[in-house]
């Protein structure tokens, strides 16, 4: 993962995402230190002192977890593999322009902020654009949609300067609305477009911590 709040924070300091139920503070409070500060040496010793906890503390086992890896025909221009199981196929070009693909499963849909598995979202980044992005067949961000975003002092809010000139398939041109719009679909869980394949948004609740509006609890 290209930072650790993607793997540590999703799992050990997420009040929506008690998998392993409640977690000892000597774990969850470096935690918060290191997603509420921009600082790159506060944030590294904070993440070094939450895995030592998690170590002593123990509140999972990790068994596993699986590498990224392709193979493509030898004239396919472009090539690439992605740590992150991103491929862009807009940078590949086939030798006959005629492009076949094979992974573990098919995409499961198409309302990307609603799924997990990795086989949808490679798909997902064909179609859709983030803010951010990364560099082909690597972990570094790029700017995307925006030209930049700027945090302020404990990362609870950014400013983010867009790219001018874009627009969707349809022509329709792309403004701050938009961006407004896909986070308000997936954090409002009362919005008319939160629905998704199964309406879980689990990304949302494991990063983000919590949704506006949310159901009842069963």
């Amino acid at each position: 993962y290209p930072d650790p709040t993607n793997f540590l924070d999703y799992h050990f300091n997420n009040d929506a995402n008690l998998q392993f139920g409640t977690i000892d503070p000597s774990v969850t409070e470096p935690l918060t230190t290191g997603a509420t500060t921009l600082d790159t040496e506060v944030r590294a010793a904070a993440y070094a002192e939450a895995n030592t906890a998690i170590k002593d503390t123990v509140p999972m086992v990790p068994i596993v977890h699986g590498a990224s890896a392709t193979a493509w025909l030898a004239n396919v221009e472009g090539a690439h593999s992605s740590p992150l199981g991103n491929e862009s196929m807009a940078h590949v070009t086939p030798a006959d322009n005629q492009m076949v693909w094979m992974q573990n499963a098919e995409p499961i849909a198409l309302y990307c902020a609603d799924e997990t598995d990795g086989e949808t979202l490679r798909l997902c980044e064909q179609v859709t654009e983030a803010l951010y992005s990364y560099e082909v067949g690597g972990t570094t961000p790029i700017p995307a949609l925006a030209e930049e975003c700027v945090g302020n002092e404990d990362a609870t809010e950014f400013t983010c300067t867009l790219r001018q000139g874009v627009t969707f398939h349809n022509g329709a041109a792309f403004d701050a609305g938009d961006v407004v719009n896909s986070y308000a679909v997936q954090w409002d869980a009362a919005h008319p477009l939160h629905i998704g394949r199964t309406g879980s948004f689990e990304y949302w609740a494991g990063l983000f911590g919590a949704f506006l509006n949310p159901p009842p609890a069963e």
